[in-house]
């Protein structure tokens, strides 16, 4: 099993500091003058799309690159990127409208993303590249089996079987409080009989063991397939939308202008069924994300 089948949530917030705080640590003088550095967290998906980025600028731009992973959750690779540690990070609307800009979440992606390119634009001076079309938000799910024979299709439906059920979910999942737990559980107006966090990679696992009842996974996530789960549709309309895109230092779509352009012809064409194939290629058949991204360029005909 390679590293990749166990990765963690792009919403987990205190891992990965070393990464970020090393390049930090450099002066600001001679980060600026070095190449432009694409930063992404541990999970899956975040390191497919910074390679993806990375290869773009650095094999058909001739930018200079310079790879920072393992950044951690949001609120490092916020603080990286407006430091200046990293110069471009993928980001998630959902993510940037709750803990960055602490607005009310919006489900509405259009809505979701012009509000973050504004107050991106405004307070940080950092640009919000076009959205991805796939919306990768939380999503509750069960097995099939169990979801058929209880007659279970939306979150509503969980009301009468939660407190008797152990809900799996990220750690930071379990507490955030307006689009996380506390904020679910209000709004639908029940409580799970007790909450497990723990690692995304590990959720799978123990849905499919029974050790848990219903996980909190990403709607882009392949291992949902692989494991036989339904999702349940947010009939209460509470997960914010979750549309990646590529944000990028002011300063460096100044001095690199094509940038913006490169990166959204790819990154249109990255709609949910092609994201669960590229994640599935890691997650699932053990191919290391910078060769995902790689092999998909190829395959538009950008490399």
């Amino acid at each position: 099993m390679t590293e990749y089948l166990n990765t963690i949530s792009r919403r987990r917030i205190l891992a990965g500091m070393g990464a970020a705080a090393a390049v930090a640590a450099l002066p600001l003088k001679a980060r600026a003058a070095s190449a432009v550095k694409v930063g992404w967290t541990t999970d899956t998906e975040q390191s497919i799309l910074g390679n993806i980025t990375a290869l773009i600028l650095e094999k058909k731009l001739g930018i200079a690159v310079e790879r920072v992973s393992n950044l951690g959750g949001t609120g490092i690779a916020h603080q990286s990127i407006i430091s200046g540690a990293i110069d471009i990070y993928p980001d998630y609307t959902g993510d940037a409208l709750a803990n960055v800009l602490k607005l009310d979440p919006l489900t509405d992606p259009a809505k979701a993303w012009q509000a973050v390119h504004d107050g991106y634009a405004k307070d940080y001076k950092i640009t919000w590249l076009k959205p991805t079309p796939f919306n990768n938000t939380y999503a509750l799910a069960l097995k099939e089996v169990t979801a058929a024979k209880l007659n279970i299709t939306t979150i509503s439906g969980l009301a009468s079987q939660a407190p008797n059920w152990k809900l799996g979910c990220s750690v930071e999942f379990a507490g955030r409080p307006l689009d996380g737990y506390p904020g679910m559980s209000k709004h639908y107006g029940f409580k799970f009989g007790s909450v497990k966090p723990m690692d995304v990679g590990l959720m799978y696992t123990a849905v499919d063991s029974g050790s848990v009842d219903v996980i909190v996974a990403f709607a882009t996530d392949a291992r949902i397939g692989k494991v036989g789960l339904r999702v349940l549709q947010d009939d209460k309309l509470f997960f914010p939308s979750y549309n990646a895109a590529i944000t990028v230092r002011d300063d460096i779509l100044a001095a690199h202008p094509d940038i913006a352009a490169a990166i959204e012809a790819v990154t249109s064409t990255l709609k949910t069924e092609v994201q669960i194939k590229l994640n599935g290629r890691a997650d699932i058949d053990g191919v290391a994300p910078e060769t995902v991204a790689e092999d998909y360029l190829k395959e538009l005909k950008v490399l």
